[in-house]
């Protein structure tokens, strides 16, 4: 190692929105963990992530690419084996990157036989990684056999994340997880990093990745009580369900996802009351609460075994939660509520800054590579951030970033099915400025938002003469 003394923690939570924090000024959230690790940090305001869902935005944050280079854009899509990624580099420089929790990784095919495993999942944790407690939502047999030890009857782990649905004419039902708070995944997966943090002597480097706060929508005491749903703010909707069937194309697709019964599982998205979305956030803000106490227990454990001194430490999210704006749920379209993301970063014997400029989670790599003195893939398409963290600022100012979203799979659409579109086709990319988000697709109208006067990205502009110059300007920078 160059650098025999540093290490990493690089911890990375589920779906978490980028202003459900109390260092954000979220009247709601409960965080008081990360933002006590945030007044020291360096924390970036505009941080994006490159595509959802989990697989793609976390392929894209951990290989240093954006997702039209290493193509792993849907849950499923392989990894081309030829990328090299975060873990495989430090591995270079002696480290033994541990894996904590998952990577949903789905590998080059070409390269397995017929009986490994990892053919038929995308749920494997990213070749170069050690994955000392690999907790992959779909089968999560580590804390499964922890649960069987403390005598609860578990017959398949993948059934500890289904609960009751509602019935045909509920919405949601509002009730705690009865697996207690001791016990649940997310302290599980902090009592493993305790453990390991506690008899670990030489530098480090641990890739935590928690679960929550991602769906089903619901957690255990004392965090399913703790945000009172009737103080919660109901977020703003343009159109029903029904009325999203005549508009844009995308829309009156996803408007049939939203109203297709057969998708229900936990929500009846038609059903849905004002108090089942204020409990819906509510429960949401909960489980963000039992993810912020349990970083907590881990920073408090890397201080109490005199770890943290030269410690990078690093808090994201893969990307964020629509919470019913525009009726909208899940991570989905173009919305920032779905792309846009935290980002802190805690660099020992350095200042905190506040950061407005862009970034995006292809700079988290680099920057890690940047802090620890080794080299960075000269094919990599992120920025180091480290002068950020050293200086508050940086030469290199990004004006735009760039995010996009494939929407191929019938889980989100009926376009291939129904033989509209191909494939290819069904995908979006966006370019967002301060001022302009543009919506590209291959074979579907554009659209184009003025977010300072329209943050919720409700009236398209696309088709107004009086806007075809930026529009045709901000599509010559996405080419």
């Amino acid at each position: 190692m160059k650098d025999s003394n540093k290490s990493v923690l690089f911890i990375c939570a589920d779906q978490w929105r980028w202003d459900c924090f109390g260092f954000m000024k979220h009247i709601n959230a409960v965080t008081p963990n990360l933002d006590k690790l945030a007044n020291k940090s360096t924390v970036f305001k505009s941080h994006f992530t490159g595509i959802v869902p989990c697989g793609p935005s976390r392929a894209t944050m951990l290989t240093g690419l954006y997702p039209f280079i290493h193509r792993s854009v849907r849950n499923g899509a392989p990894l081309d084996k030829r990328f090299t990624n975060i873990a495989k580099e430090v591995k270079k420089s002696g480290y033994d990157p541990k894996l904590y929790g998952y990577t949903d990784t789905t590998w080059d095919p070409r390269f397995l036989n017929d009986e490994d495993k990892k053919k038929y999942t995308y749920e494997s944790p990213m070749e170069g990684f050690d994955p000392v407690c690999h907790l992959p939502e779909g089968n999560p047999v580590l804390w499964a056999n922890f649960l069987k030890s403390k005598g609860y009857d578990i017959k398949k782990p993948h059934d500890l994340y289904t609960r009751e649905k509602p019935k045909s004419v509920e919405g949601y039902v509002f009730k705690a997880w009865d697996i207690p708070t001791e016990h649940s995944d997310t302290t599980f997966l902090a009592n493993e990093v305790i453990k390991d943090l506690e008899n670990t002597t030489s530098p480090f480097f641990y890739h935590i990745s928690f679960l929550r706060p991602h769906p089903p929508m619901f957690v255990s005491e004392p965090w399913h009580s703790l945000i009172d749903p009737n103080n919660i703010e109901l977020p703003k909707e343009s159109h029903t369900y029904e009325e999203l069937l005549d508009q844009h194309p995308f829309l009156k697709e996803i408007g049939k996802k939203f109203l297709n019964k057969d998708s229900y599982k936990e929500i009846n998205y038609k059903n849905l009351t004002d108090q089942d979305i204020k409990n819906l956030i509510a429960v949401y803000l909960g489980m963000c609460a039992e993810v912020d106490h349990n970083i907590g227990r881990i920073l408090k454990s890397l201080e109490e075994n005199k770890l943290d001194k030269n410690t990078l430490i690093i808090f994201t999210s893969d990307h964020g939660e629509l919470l019913g704006e525009n009726r909208m749920w899940g991570k989905l379209g173009w919305w920032d509520a779905a792309y846009r993301i935290p980002l802190i970063i805690y660099d020992p014997n350095e200042k905190n800054y506040e950061i407005n400029d862009f970034t995006e989670s292809v700079d988290l790599a680099p920057t890690i590579l940047d802090w620890l003195n080794e080299d960075i893939p000269i094919n990599w398409s992120g920025e180091s951030l480290i002068n950020y963290t050293k200086k508050g600022k940086r030469e290199s100012i990004k004006r735009h970033v760039v995010f996009e979203f494939d929407f191929s799979e019938s889980h989100y659409s009926q376009f291939v099915k129904e033989k509209k579109l191909t494939p290819e086709e069904c995908t979006l990319i966006c370019i967002r400025t301060n001022k302009w988000k543009y919506v590209h697709f291959p074979s579907l109208p554009s659209l184009l938002f003025d977010l300072e006067n329209d943050p919720k990205e409700m009236k398209n502009l696309a088709d107004d003469k009086n806007y075809q110059e930026i529009k045709n300007s901000l599509l010559s920078k996405l080419l």
